[in-house]
């Protein structure tokens, strides 16, 4: 979809129902840190992780940011997560960022907003 001559990779609701993008623009500039941006089936995980995340902390980077995060599956007994950044403008939210990290790194420092983290 275009927004403003700018193509999104996604454009869906979030878990509060709030219009959510992740431009191409950004997406390639963050695949160069995180890889598993290039591929399509993590843009599907991206995608569910906005829409319904099981569990959703206050971003430590700053304010009017929130870090959603779906768990995955295990690699030698350790949780892997897809973990998105979003960041909440006054009409709609973008994503700043997404990766798959093996820990949450918000846990007992920023207040959980959203679902249930069960370590």
């Amino acid at each position: 979809m275009k927004d403003n001559n700018r193509i999104n990779v996604i454009d869906t609701k979030n878990y509060e129902g709030v219009r959510t993008v992740f431009t191409e623009e950004r997406r390639l500039e963050k695949a160069q840190k995180h890889p598993e941006l290039r591929q399509p089936s993590f843009i599907e995980r991206v995608k569910k992780t906005i829409e319904k995340p099981d569990f959703v902390y206050e971003d430590m980077d700053g304010i009017n940011r929130r870090a959603c995060y779906c768990r995955e599956f295990k690699i030698n007994s350790r949780i892997m997560y897809t973990k998105v950044i979003l960041l909440k403008l006054k009409t709609y939210d973008v994503v700043i960022t997404a990766y798959r990290p093996d820990y949450v790194k918000e846990r007992g420092k920023t207040g959980l907003i959203y679902g249930t983290d069960n370590n």
